[in-house]
């Protein structure tokens, strides 16, 4: 009997077990579906996809994993620093979870700069790499090394102390501020009803419109900033991307690699060319969430690619 599903189902949340508590998921998608490792951005959470999943091939298993700190991820203790390291460990844990022999990264801004690393370090469990508005990490300044990483110091012993104050908790906050704030700090990417999907794991409430803010403050440090990763390190890590590799950029996009040199990013897109197996290159018109916005532009790029036997 042909099947009505017409669209990808969401199927349920999951905790992961780590020591310091769970890294939290929405799937979506049937248990022998395609796995397929989703990432989002910095400050974002799995809502990130939440437009997106429905429109993926039936056959697919999609995992949304929330990084440590973001939205029911549980959080570090208190005096751990938190680092791009760890959100790339984590991942690697996460698909020794599942024990997949191969999986398909999709990240997006600061979760497709993560996914890069993954493909390059862990080549052989990475079937296909899908890298949404995230070209590269930022290259360090080894000239600016010191004072970025005295500020970065400074800033993590300010949010310590902080939390040894109020655990767990970070200002107390309205409906409507929360959401006109992160409209604000996302520079038009994204419309209130986009707001809305992501605040539903960003936000716990208190009581009668009071809120609090599920994310750890530590986040807030943007480790994926400040890094020792200079371009040649970086160079080494494109070069190691042997799978297939799509590539989406949204032309009108803000993003922590935007003030680089356009050389730098063209000579990284040919490192990845050289390198992967098949890589492709899709340039739209849209903001950096575009496949939270439009997600009816973005799908059929991910689906050609998925259903690619390469």
């Amino acid at each position: 009997m042909e099947s009505n599903i017409k669209h990808l189902q969401f199927k349920e949340e999951l905790q992961i077990p780590v020591s310091w508590g769970y890294l939290a998921a929405k799937v979506w998608g049937p248990d022998d579906g395609l796995p397929i490792l989703a990432l989002h951005g910095w400050q974002d959470n799995a809502g990130s996809f939440d437009t997106i999943a429905p429109l993926l091939p039936l056959n697919t298993r999609l995992v949304c994993l929330e990084f440590c700190g973001h939205g029911f991820s549980s959080h570090y203790p208190p005096g751990m620093f938190l680092s791009l390291y760890d959100h790339i460990y984590h991942v690697k844990m996460v698909i020794d979870f599942f024990r997949w022999e191969k999986v398909t990264l999709m990240g997006h801004s600061m979760g497709g700069q993560i996914a890069t690393f993954v493909a390059s370090i862990f080549s052989d469990k990475i079937l296909k790499l899908i890298s949404l508005d995230a070209l590269k990490l930022r290259s360090s300044d080894p000239d600016n090394f010191s004072n970025e990483m005295k500020s970065v110091l400074t800033d993590f012993q300010s949010m310590a102390k902080k939390l040894e104050q109020v655990p767990r908790t970070s200002s107390i906050t309205t409906y409507n501020q929360a959401r006109e704030k992160l409209i604000r700090n996302y520079s038009g990417s994204v419309e209130a009803k986009h707001a809305d999907i992501l605040l539903a794991r960003s936000l716990r409430k208190k009581a009668d419109d009071e809120y609090e803010y599920t994310r750890d403050l530590r986040t807030i440090i943007r480790p994926f900033l400040f890094n020792d990763f200079t371009t040649e390190k970086l160079r080494e890590i494109a070069r190691g991307i042997v799978c297939p590799f799509l590539l989406i950029r949204a032309r009108n996009s803000i993003t922590s690699v935007s003030s680089e040199p356009v050389q730098l990013h063209q000579e990284f897109i040919e490192i990845y060319r050289n390198a992967s197996k098949d890589f492709q290159l899709i340039e739209m018109d849209g903001k950096h969430h575009i496949h939270l916005t439009h997600p009816e532009l973005v799908a059929p790029y991910i689906c050609d690619f998925l259903n690619k036997n390469t």
